[in-house]
């Protein structure tokens, strides 16, 4: 009995110091956040006080092994304390809709969300690393700006204003670096097939929203996956790139049967996603202090949608509202430094081929981009702004924040988000609320005009482990 016990008590020793060297072998980090918005416009009110917590963990069984895992939990306290109308300014985002239109609509929250963020594994050879699992693949050299920079769909539930990172949605995928003499050269496979998940149903932030009877392809099949190559070099000096990726688009194409002429009929949506190839390249280069960069995509088979037009007078809309084009995408961009204080600016376009008047999108569709960064040594702070202008829009959107940073571990910020632009007009708009009263308007489709009464001011606070 005696001899029993004591072989029970080494292995259970042993299994216990085995799971404390693994334990201690881990490498823990991660932070505690809160993000803190307040909308100044009508009607005034806190619209996020959200509490975060993320962990990463890494551990290396061995020197050609190693296992990345991160998550986080996140719970906004706004909903707790404040009016659900209040918070996401329904009424008056909606105020040209009769007040049923307004009440039946869904008070979708975005609280409480805990999400696996990565899960991989790397095996580091002599000539190849492999990650395998959950994770974010981020192509592209110019900050903020997806020209190849398309691995990851968009979580859109801040639309385009949280962190580069955090609006990435993780996937699936195989990725393979093979080193060789001149170049690297990286292929991808991603089985998991997810699109750009938009923001809350009824939120302040509401404008994507899935489409009833969408077509979903199916995950984690051969025949849907999305394959992707790229090859790196350096030559002349300049850090290139070379790739293409296979895959789908992140937005549905919203085929549809709709009557143009007078005769009364419901009409029929069939939203569908569909398969694009993208042609991209991108390049880097330091001369003098200034760094200029550029990315370059041609996408083919990508579809837009059309005006109302009926070229074959058979009383709907032609070609099911939607056509195929292919298109090029282009930024350049430019890093330098001028009294002390880091610039980037940038131009990006979307020029679509062989264009069709009645395509609703604009032959040339530019933005122009500024990252402003200054240290402000004498106060242990960082001041950084953000400038997005969509010229064809006639929309702007500023970001400018200071950190301080208290601890080598705490830090505080402060910032605003200020949105210009006029709002989308679509359909019909009912008069003063009133159901009965139906006025006609020109249609128009906006993007960050749709919230320019959200400008809000926001704080952070964050203790990183």
């Amino acid at each position: 009995m005696w001899l029993l016990l004591s072989v029970s008590a080494s292995a259970s020793a042993g299994v216990w110091e085995t799971l404390t060297d693994a334990s201690s072998a881990v490498d823990w980090s991660g932070y505690l956040k809160n993000e803190t918005a307040y909308r100044y416009y009508e009607p005034r009110s806190f619209t996020k006080i959200r509490n975060i917590i993320s962990l990463k963990a890494n551990y290396a069984p061995s020197d050609a092994m190693e296992i990345t895992a991160s998550a986080w939990y996140y719970h906004d306290l706004v909903y707790t304390l404040f009016d659900y109308d209040t918070v996401t300014a329904r009424a008056e985002r909606d105020r040209l809709q009769p007040l049923n239109f307004i009440e039946a609509l869904n008070q979708e929250q975005d609280s409480n969300v805990l999400d696996v963020r990565e899960l991989y594994l790397d095996v580091f050879l002599e000539n190849m690393d492999v990650r395998i699992g959950r994770q974010f693949i981020v192509w592209g050299v110019m900050t903020g700006v997806r020209i190849v920079d398309e691995m990851n769909p968009m979580d859109f539930r801040e639309m385009i204003f949280a962190d580069l990172l955090d609006y990435r949605i993780p996937l699936w995928s195989l990725k393979t670096n093979y080193y060789l003499d001149n170049g690297n050269l990286e292929l991808v496979w991603i089985p998991e097939i997810r699109s750009h998940r938009p923001a809350p149903s009824g939120s302040e932030w509401e404008l994507l929203q899935e489409v009833p009877n969408t077509v979903y392809p199916d995950s984690f099949t051969l025949k849907n996956s999305e394959i992707a190559v790229k090859w790196a070099l350096n030559a002349w000096d300049t850090d290139l790139t070379f790739s293409y990726f296979y895959t789908w688009d992140d937005f549905p194409v919203v085929f549809r049967r709709v009557r143009v002429d007078l005769t009364v009929e419901e009409p029929v949506f069939m939203p569908t996603y569909t398969r694009m190839h993208m042609f991209g390249t991108t390049f880097q280069r330091s001369m003098a202090g200034v760094v200029l960069k550029g990315e370059f995509a041609y996408v083919t088979d990508k579809y837009f949608g059309l005006a109302t037009v009926d070229r074959d007078a058979d009383g709907y809309l032609d070609s099911q509202g939607e056509i195929q084009k292919d298109h090029i995408r282009w930024g350049l961009g430019v890093d330098f430094n001028l009294f002390k204080t880091d610039f980037s600016p940038g131009i990006t376009q979307w020029v679509i081929l062989d264009y069709d008047e009645a395509i609703i999108q604009d032959h040339f569709d530019t933005a122009l981009n500024l990252f402003v960064r200054k240290e402000l040594q004498q106060q242990g702070a960082v001041f950084q702004a953000l400038v997005v202008m969509l010229l064809n829009l006639d929309e702007l959107y500023i970001r400018p924040k200071v950190s301080f940073a208290i601890t080598d571990n705490f830090q505080f910020g402060v910032g605003l988000d200020l949105m210009y632009g006029q709002g989308s007009q679509v359909g019909v708009a009912a008069k003063d609320g009133k159901a009965t009263d139906i006025l006609e308007i020109d249609q128009r489709f906006q993007f960050i005009g749709n919230f320019s009464r959200n400008k809000r001011i926001f704080m952070e606070f964050k203790y990183s482990f």
